[in-house]
């Protein structure tokens, strides 16, 4: 097991703590990562452990699960222990909420294939959005670097991306085939799973394991993009303009920041991504 030492509330102390706990259900299992101090140190590690295992359990959050699979080859086994905040993927993957139970699963666990994104033809994700999200999550880095860390800097981020003033612009989205336009755009979400963090139901059409992209354009109102975000908390979101193609390039008049995986990635006018089949293997 590769744990990140930075995700999640919980100190490292309180870490290890909870993974003695996990480890007693797993078995022979060893636990490293801890001392890692980057996220540079985090991913070599990784890669070396990688070589030493029949399954790698990464311990941490969306994104420490994102550097895991840009760290390793197709071919590694990976199971994922949430440790983090929000964890899309523990939905996704609809691992129960306590994390013996998630350890006792995989412990008893089987070998499944699901899809991953290939974006700019560099970096792999299961899920990604151009806009809104990672406006937000560049806003959270500045405070950090400000001082302010935690749920604090994220509601901030938030509230200035969102509260003041959507930045929008004009996309088009090319889909296999299809063109498409979209005016004023707030977001494009680029998906392999339906859900976000605390489990909201964002694009409720996306399958991980069908061998397609899942688009979700949105050029909504204030309030509509408010109620859309309630009813994904609740329900499932019915805003946007829904496509699923086997490629997808995006460009855009203005640049805007992408997120990869809740990990920002970079700033620009046109992004690609295109499905890889079944390159995830996972023992779930």
């Amino acid at each position: 097991m590769i744990v990140n030492p930075k995700a999640g509330p919980t100190n490292v102390a309180r870490k290890r703590q909870t993974l003695e706990v996990v480890k007693s259900v797993l078995g022979e299992c060893e636990i490293r990562g801890l001392e890692t101090r980057s996220r540079e140190e985090f991913m070599a590690c990784a890669a070396e452990l990688a070589r030493e295992v029949e399954v790698l359990i990464v311990a941490g959050g969306d994104g420490t699960f994102s550097d895991a699979i840009n760290a390793l080859d197709s071919e590694t086994v990976l199971s994922f222990l949430p440790f983090g905040s929000g964890c899309a993927l523990q939905y996704a993957l609809d691992l129960p909420p306590q994390l013996t139970r998630v350890a006792k699963r995989i412990k008893e666990g089987q070998l499944c294939l699901y899809d991953l994104i290939l974006c700019d033809e560099s970096r792999k994700a299961f899920m990604a959005s151009v806009g809104l999200e990672a406006d937000i999550l560049q806003r959270r880095e500045a405070l950090h670097e400000s001082g302010i860390t935690g749920p604090p800097a994220y509601a901030m981020a938030t509230f200035g991306s969102f509260f003041t003033e959507l930045e929008r612009t004009d996309m088009t989205i090319e889909l296999d085939e299809e063109a498409l336009v979209v005016p004023n755009a707030v977001t494009a979400i680029v998906t392999k799973i339906p859900y976000y963090g605390y489990k909201m139901k964002v694009v409720p059409n996306a399958v991980f394991d069908d061998g397609f992209l899942h688009l979700l354009a949105i050029n909504s109102g204030w309030a509509e993009i408010v109620g859309g975000m309630a009813n994904a908390f609740l329900y499932e979101n019915k805003m946007g303009v829904y496509r699923k193609a086997r490629e997808i390039r995006i460009t855009m008049e203005r640049e805007r920041y992408a997120q990869l995986d809740g990990n920002l990635y970079r700033k620009g006018t046109s992004f690609t991504f295109r499905v890889l089949p079944q390159a995830l293997r996972m023992w779930c």
